[in-house]
C-alpha cells in the first residue's frame, strides 16, 4: 500500500512508476517532494511527519492521540486516529516531550475515544500527504482536509469544511503526551478572530513556558473556554487549571478557514511580535511555496546522480531530517529564556535549543560544516550563553532546560570542531574557558574522581565504563583546541586526561571493563550484557569507544591483527538470545548495533587495518538494508539527526570517525554522484562509477587525478574543492 502512496505523494514517483528513468540528476527536480516525511514513522525511528522549516523553533504536526514509545513524537504510521495538530514536537529522540499548543478541527457529533485518547477522526494514508515543508491529511469522521505550512517561529494551517452551522476548531492546552504534564494554561479572547495564552508544563523540560497568538482568518461566531483543575497523588501538581478553548464557525460546502499561529518561549508580547514579522498575510499557498523553496535551498546543497527513485528519496529526506534540530529559541527581538529561567537576549547572533549532543555530536554536527558553516558560531555562542547562565555547557537543552539527558560533556567537540575548522563569530577564549570549566566539575557525575583516579569507579558512580571512555575523547577534543590556541598548560593537563580510557582496559579480556575505586575490577564481566555500568550498550559496543586514539587502542590489543580480529568478532558474533535485546539495540550486524550511536564509527574502524575492504563491506550493507524508503525505513531512533547525518556521509564515501582529527576515514559512496556546494563557492564532487549493491569494492581512490596512499582525506582538501573519485574493482 505505501508505494500506492508514494505513486500519487509525487510527480518524480509517478514519473518512475511509468518506467521513465529514475537515475534522472534530482538538480531538475522539486527536491522538496523528494522527501517523504513518512519515512521512519512506522518503524523505530520516532519520528513526525508534519511541516517544518529547516531548524525552525514551529514542528507543526498530527498526533494520534495516545502516548507511549511508538508515538514519542505524537505520530506513528500504522496507527488509524488523529486527535490534534500540536506546534512543538520531538525528532526521534526516544524521549517524550513538547506536543504543546493543540488543535483539532472537528464537526458535531464529535467521536470521542477511551481514556487519553478524547476527540479523534480516523483517517486513510491515501487522503494523506508529507512533504518537506507541508503536511495534508483528511479527517474521514467529519470530511476535514488539513494543510499544514510553516515558517520559523509559525505555523499556518487550512481546514476545508462541509457545509455546517458547528465548524469547530478545538484548542487543547489540557492535554499532554508521554512525560509532559501541564501545569497551568489559559486562552484568552482577544477579539472575534484572535486568542492568545500559555501553557507551562513539567516533564523532560521540567520548567518549560510556551506563550502563543492565534488569529483566525474569519470571525467565531461563538466560542467556549473550559477549566479543568488537576486532580493529581502528587500535591505539587494537583489544583492546577488548564484550559481547553472551543471556536464555532459557519461554513459553506468546501469554505475553508485559516489558523495561523506563533509561539514563544518568553512571552505573549513576543509571540505577537513574531507572528507579525514572519506571517502578514493569508497567503497559505505562498506560505508553503516559500518553506519550500527555502528546503530546496538547503537540500541542493549536496547533488546526487544515480540510484533508485527510491534511493534518492531516502537521501533526500535524511538531508531533512539532518536540518530538524537543533531548533531556533528566541523571537524576532532577540529574546529568549535561558536555562537559569530568566530572560535573556541574543545580540548579533540567534539562540538555538534542543541539542541531543550524546548523539549528535558524532555526525550531525560535522555535517554543519558542510552543509550550514553560517549557522556554527550561532549554535556555539548559544553553548557559550548556557554556560554563563547554568555554570555548564549542555548536555541535552529542550526549550531552556538542562534535561542532563545521556552522558559526557559533548559540547566540547562541537566547539572544538567549529574552532579548529576556522569558524569565526565566537570568541576563542570564551568558548575554551566554557569547556575547560565544564570539564572541572568535580561535583558532576564522578568527574572529581575522574580527575583523582583517572577512571570512574564502577562503587561510585553508574555508568562508569561509558563516562570513562566519553569524558576522555571531550577532554582531548579540548586538548586539540587548547594546542591550537597555544595554551599550553589547558593542553598537557587534558592530553593526559585524553589517555584516561586506557586505565579502565584489562589486558586480559581486552575490554573496557568496570574498576572499583581500590584499583581492583569488579569482576564477572560479560561483554554481551547489558549492564548500569554502560549506556545504552554492551561491552562490545564500547570496545572500540576511543575513536580519537585508535592508534593507542591498536597497541593495547596488542597489535593490528589483534585490534582486526576483534572487528571481525564485533560482526560476527551473534546475540546469544535476540529476544532479550533491550529496546534501543537495533539495526544488528553481530554485536553493531547501527540504531544506536555508540557503535556509528565502529565500521570505519577498519581503515587502521589491513582489511579496508571490510569497511566497504559493511557500510554498503548498512546503506542498504537498514534506510530505505518506507514507513519502517530506519532501524533506530533518528536522534536528533545521527541517524540521518550518518547515512548522509556514508552515501559520500567518508566518515568523521574523529571530528576534531581534521580527516575522515573513506568508505564506498552509495551514489554514482555526489556534489558538495561548499559555502565559498567551491564544489567537491565525488564519484564512484558503476557503484552498485553487488559493486562496492574501492580499487583506488583518486583525488583531483592523484592517487591517495591511505584510506583517509582531510578536512582542507574536502574544503579546497576538487573531485574524489572511488574506481571499483
Amino acid at each position: 500500500m505505501f508505494k500506492q502512496v508514494l505513486a500519487i505523494f509525487t510527480l518524480a514517483a509517478m514519473i518512475t512508476s511509468c518506467g521513465i528513468s529514475d537515475k534522472k540528476n534530482t538538480t531538475d527536480t522539486d527536491l522538496s517532494k523528494m522527501v517523504n516525511t513518512l519515512l521512519g514513522t512506522g518503524g523505530l525511528g520516532n519520528v513526525y511527519p508534519g511541516a517544518q522549516v529547516p531548524f525552525g523553533m514551529i514542528q507543526l504536526s498530527p498526533d494520534n492521540g495516545p502516548g507511549g514509545w511508538d508515538r514519542i513524537s505524537g505520530y506513528h504510521y500504522y496507527d488509524t486516529t488523529i486527535a490534534h495538530f500540536s506546534h512543538t514536537h520531538l525528532s526521534g529522540t526516544g524521549a517524550g516531550d513538547l506536543c504543546d499548543i493543540m488543535f483539532m478541527p472537528a464537526v458535531p457529533p464529535f467521536k470521542v475515544g477511551e481514556g487519553e485518547l478524547g476527540i479523534y477522526s480516523t483517517f486513510d494514508h491515501k487522503d494523506e500527504t508529507a512533504e518537506a515543508g507541508y503536511y495534508q491529511v483528511l479527517l474521514k469522521d467529519y470530511g476535514i482536509n488539513v494543510e499544514l505550512t510553516a515558517t520559523d517561529r509559525c505555523g499556518m494551517q487550512r481546514y476545508t469544511f462541509p457545509a455546517t452551522n458547528d465548524a469547530t476548531v478545538i484548542v487543547n492546552l489540557k492535554k499532554a503526551l508521554n512525560w509532559d504534564y501541564s501545569m497551568g494554561s489559559e486562552i484568552r479572547i482577544v477579539d472575534s478572530t484572535t486568542i492568545e495564552g500559555h501553557r507551562y508544563s513539567t516533564g523532560w523540560a521540567v520548567n518549560q513556558k510556551v506563550y502563543f497568538v492565534t488569529q483566525f482568518s474569519r470571525p467565531f461566531r461563538a466560542h467556549e473556554i473550559e477549566k479543568f483543575i488537576s486532580k493529581h497523588k502528587n500535591p505539587e501538581y494537583n489544583g492546577i487549571e488548564n484550559q481547553i478553548g472551543n471556536f464555532v464557525f459557519d461554513t459553506r460546502d468546501d469554505q475553508q478557514l485559516l489558523v495561523r499561529t506563533a509561539v514563544s518561549g518568553v512571552s505573549i508580547e513576543g509571540a505577537r511580535k513574531n507572528l507579525e514579522a514572519e506571517l502578514t498575510n493569508w497567503d497559505f499557498d505562498k506560505v508553503r511555496a516559500d518553506a519550500q523553496n527555502n528546503w530546496n535551498k538547503q537540500l541542493a546543497k549536496i547533488q546526487v546522480t544515480g540510484g533508485s527513485h527510491d534511493d534518492q528519496v531516502t537521501f533526500y529526506t535524511s538531508m531533512y531530517r539532518s536540518m530538524l534540530a537543533p531548533t531556533l529559541f528566541c523571537d524576532v527581538d532577540g529574546n529568549y529564556f535561558g536555562p537559569d529561567y530568566n530572560i535573556h537576549k541574543a545580540d548579533g547572533w540567534k539562540n538555538y535549543t534542543l541539542f541531543s549532543l550524546w548523539d549528535t555530536y558524532r555526525a550531525a554536527q560535522p555535517l554543519f560544516m558542510l552543509t550550514n558553516p553560517d549557522k556554527i558560531s550561532d549554535m556555539v555562542n548559544s553553548f557559550i550563553a548556557f554556560y554563563e547562565q547554568h555554570g555548564a555547557t549542555p548536555v541535552w537543552n529542550l526549550w531552556g532546560n538542562e534535561t542532563d539527558m545521556m552522558i559526557g560533556y559533548h559540547s566540547v567537540p562541537v566547539i572544538a570542531e567549529a574552532y579548529l575548522k576556522g569558524i569565526k563569530g565566537f570568541d576563542p577564549e570564551r568558548a575554551l574557558a566554557a569547556c575547560v570549566g565544564t570539564a572541572n566539575r568535580d561535583e558532576y557525575r564522578g568527574i572529581g574522581e575522574y580527575k583523582k583516579l583517572g577512571y570512574i569507579p564502577a562503587d561510585l558512580e553508574g555508568e562508569s565504563v561509558s563516562k570513562t571512555l566519553e569524558y576522555s575523547y571531550d577532554d582531548h577534543c579540548i586538548a586539540m583546541m587548547a594546542k591550537k590556541m597555544g595554551k599550553e598548560d589547558i593542553y598537557q593537563e587534558f592530553i593526559k586526561r585524553a589517555g584516561y580510557y586506557a586505565n579502565i582496559y584489562n589486558s586480559s579480556s581486552r575490554f573496557y571493563e568496570p574498576r572499583l575505586s581500590d584499583g581492583k575490577w569488579l569482576g564477572n564481566f560479560d561483554p554481551e550484557a547489558y549492564t548500569e555500568h554502560i549506556t545504552e550498550s554492551n561491552g562490545w559496543q564500547y570496545r572500540f569507544a576511543a575513536q580519537h586514539d585508535v592508534e593507542g587502542m591498536i597497541e593495547l590489543m596488542g597489535g593490528k591483527a589483534n585490534f582486526e580480529a576483534a572487528l571481525d568478532s564485533m560482526f560476527t558474533l551473534k546475540p546469544t538470545d535476540e529476544s532479550l535485546l533491550p529496546i534501543f539495540s537495533t539495526g544488528m550486524i553481530g554485536q553493531y548495533a547501527h540504531g544506536n550511536e555508540p557503535s556509528h564509527h565502529m565500521i570505519y574502524l577498519y581503515n587502521w587495518t589491513d582489511s579496508p575492504e571490510k569497511a566497504q563491506k559493511y557500510v554498503t550493507h548498512v546503506m542498504r538494508n537498514e534506510y530505505f524508503n518506507d514507513p519502517k525505513g530506519l532501524c533506530g531512533n533518528e536522534d536528533c539527526g545521527q541517524m540521518s547525518a550518518w547515512y548522509i556521509f556514508s552515501a559520500m564515501g567518508f566518515y568523521p570517525v574523529d571530528p576534531v582529527s581534521m580527516k575522515y576515514a573513506l568508505g564506498v559512496p552509495m551514489f554514482e554522484k555526489a556534489v558538495v556546494d561548499l559555502a565559498d563557492g567551491k564544489k567537491f564532487e565525488v564519484t564512484a562509477k558503476g557503484i552498485s549493491a553487488e559493486k562496492y569494492t574501492v580499487d583506488k581512490v583518486m583525488l583531483n587525478g592523484e592517487q591517495l596512499t591511505g584510506n583517509f582525506i582531510t578536512w582542507d582538501q574536502i574544503a579546497a574543492g576538487g573531485k574524489l573519485d572511488f574506481v571499483l574493482k
